[in-house]
Formats: C-alpha cells, sequence, structure tokens
C-alpha cells in the first residue's frame, strides 16, 4: 500500500498500472474532463453529490452546473486536452515521505504518525495536486491554433476504500484570459447571423 506523497512526472498517459490510488484516479478522471461529449464520458461519477468546483477566486459551482457548460465547450471546440506536467497524491490517512511513481522509491522517513480519525465514516482520504498545459482548438479556428493556458489544480478526494473514491472539492488556478481573447478575435472574423457572441469554453 502506498503511503505519504507519491509524485508522478510527465503525461497522465504514462501513470504505471502500480502508481498509487490518487494518481490512478487522476489518469480516469482526466480524459472526462477532456471530453467533448460530455453524455458519452461524464464526470459526474467522479464528484459527490454536493461537491463545488472552485475557479481562483470565483464562487463555487456545483458539479451539476458544470456539465452544460461542458456541453457548450463540446459544440466550440474541436479539441481539448490536459498535458500534466507533475502530480502529487498525498495520502492524509498518515504523514510519511515522498514516493517517486516510476520507481516507488521513498525519498524521505516511512514513518509517521497518524492524523485524527476522519469523520462520517469517511475511511480514505487524498489530496491530488497537479500542474498542466490545457490545449484548446476552436472548430472555427482556420489555423487550428492550440491556445495553451498553464493550470494547477487540487483535488481532494474522500472514500470508504480506494475503490470509491470521488471528488469532495476541486480548486482550479488558471489564466482563462488566452482563451477569452482567441474566442473574441474568432468572433470578430466569422459571420454569426444572429449576432449572438461565442462564448469561451469551460476549462476543468
Amino acid at each position: 500500500m502506498h503511503t505519504g506523497v507519491t509524485i508522478h512526472r510527465g503525461p497522465y498517459e504514462t501513470i504505471p498500472p502500480t502508481a498509487s490510488p490518487g494518481l490512478l484516479f487522476l489518469q480516469r478522471f482526466l480524459p472526462a474532463t477532456d471530453s467533448l461529449d460530455p453524455n458519452k464520458l461524464s464526470i459526474s461519477p467522479f464528484f459527490t453529490p454536493n461537491a463545488p468546483i472552485i475557479v481562483g477566486s470565483n464562487p463555487p459551482s456545483a458539479t451539476s452546473g458544470t456539465i452544460p457548460l461542458l456541453q457548450v465547450r463540446g459544440r466550440q471546440v474541436a479539441q481539448f486536452h490536459h498535458e500534466v506536467h507533475i502530480a502529487w497524491d498525498m495520502d492524509l490517512n498518515r504523514e510519511t515521505g515522498a514516493v517517486n511513481a516510476m520507481t516507488d522509491t521513498a525519498t524521505g522517513p516511512n514513518t509517521g504518525t497518524p492524523f485524527a480519525p476522519l469523520t462520517g465514516g469517511v475511511l480514505v482520504k487524498r489530496t491530488v495536486m497537479f500542474e498542466a498545459t490545457s490545449e484548446t482548438v476552436f472548430k472555427q479556428d482556420p489555423d487550428q491554433f492550440p491556445v495553451k493556458v498553464r493550470e494547477f489544480n487540487i483535488l481532494d478526494l474522500e472514500g470508504n476504500s480506494l475503490d470509491d473514491l470521488q471528488i469532495v472539492e476541486m480548486r482550479i488556478f488558471s489564466d482563462s484570459r488566452p482563451v477569452q481573447a482567441r474566442a473574441a478575435e474568432l468572433h470578430k472574423s466569422s459571420a454569426f447571423g444572429d449576432g449572438a457572441t461565442q462564448e469561451a469554453p469551460q476549462s476543468l
């Protein structure tokens, strides 16, 4: 069983099957966030019913309210993908040393003092953090130019076992201005007929 902090460097597609539970959760979760068809690959099963999604300093939004925005993204965007640079999985049940996901070699002491018992029947609590660059390509972009935005994300996970982890809170730190600027630029150079504006797609 992996404890402490486990680190993975590189794309989420290269997370090995022997990685820690939080990293394996991330490997399953990101394809859903990148999907342009949320009806086929929904993010809902990855969240608890009342889990908030907090983007920067904005008020939290519910997962149920985010799904329609992802559907809008699917109509406007030809390609969306998270390129993970580094990810950390922290086992909050126990305070131990860091472990490299590829080598499984401890980089710190592997002994520690357990935290206080978890409440509400929750047996497992982890936090996954990752740095990534999201790439957005608009359908109406004749150059198919990928708009790149650097992100830092925090996923607080809870569950009754390592197999049923869900997100209880997600925090996203990114600058969406490049995506908004590209959307505005394409809007200026396109005829929308009814004059409707093109919204910047939701990023997760």
